[in-house]
């Protein structure tokens, strides 16, 4: 099993930040860490066809909208040895109207954040008042922004979960193996270098933190508390889900978060890569409405 690269990323909690007393909120500007010593980030790997007799789950399609045409979309296949079957499929794919709204939404909250790629993964932006100095209010207003889209994306999920009568565990799996299965890619062409939750699936890319904000999405919307776990020493971020079990777990606000990588293909629940086992290096970032925080 490939331990997962950690993203080279710009981390937010490693920021200079500027104290300029501006209107609407603080000058901040983020300053990447390249984590040059690791192999390049994961791929996703084949899969092999159906054998005889072998059965898969199907989820079924979302086509957003309905008469977006099949070859627009993504078809994910993968395994979750916990369940059976093992093997799922689902397809989702965004029409070009609604990919192209998606993207224009992330690049004018950019543009409205005064946000400024310095290149080598670096960027400034000017905070909104009362934020602080973390990704949380990026990724809170990609969940907003992209709750539509995702949601659809979901309801195939929940009714997978509902119709197999599955435990809390048994459905993170499912959906931590869904997200793992989408192509790892660092989106050097995005602003505040994060793909908006929408578009990793219907694009088949996106790296830690995009891949992490999609799953917690998901996760939360069948019911289970997810949480944003990120480092900036280690410049990756992966989910915390509050399930029993794992060795290593995040404390925040009296719950304790389960460590679930989403770069690598397969990489089981609870299991923190040696590399990343630093509890004290980790920060739990509540986003979405299904925190409290």
């Amino acid at each position: 099993m490939t331990s997962p690269a950690p993203s080279s990323r710009r981390t937010v909690l490693q920021l200079l930040v500027v104290c300029l007393c501006v209107v609407g909120g603080v000058s901040v500007v983020a300053l990447g860490t390249v984590d040059r010593w690791v192999e390049p980030g994961p791929t996703t790997a084949a899969v092999a066809p159906l054998a005889e007799g072998e059965d898969a789950e199907e989820l079924g399609a979302v086509l957003l909208p309905p008469d977006t045409p099949l070859e627009q979309a993504q078809t994910y296949d993968w395994t979750t040895e916990s369940l059976r079957p093992p093997r799922h499929r689902v397809t989702y794919g965004l029409g070009t109207t609604l990919d192209a709204w998606l993207e224009d939404q992330h690049r004018a909250f950019a543009r409205r954040l005064r946000y400024r790629s310095l290149g080598d993964e670096r960027f400034t932006y000017q905070a909104p008042r009362g934020c602080s100095a973390d990704m949380r209010c990026i990724y809170e207003e990609l969940i907003r922004s992209n709750a539509g889209p995702v949601k659809a994306l979901g309801e195939r999920f929940e009714a997978s979960i509902r119709e197999r009568d599955l435990d809390a565990a048994q459905a993170a799996q499912l959906i931590l193996g869904f997200v793992q299965r989408i192509h790892y890619e660092l989106p050097r062409d995005e602003p505040f270098g994060i793909v908006p939750p929408a578009l990793v699936p219907a694009r088949n890319r996106g790296d830690c933190d995009s891949k992490a904000v999609l799953a917690v999405m998901l996760l939360q919307q069948v019911g289970i508390d997810a949480v944003v776990l990120y480092s900036d020493p280690l410049a990756h971020a992966a989910v915390g889900v509050d399930l029993p079990g794992g060795r290593t777990r995040l404390r925040y606000g009296g719950r304790s978060y389960q460590y679930a990588e989403v770069t690598t293909d397969g990489w089981p629940l609870g299991m923190i890569p040696p590399r990343y086992d630093k509890p004290h290096l980790w920060v739990v970032l509540p986003v979405g409405p299904g925190v409290n925080g």
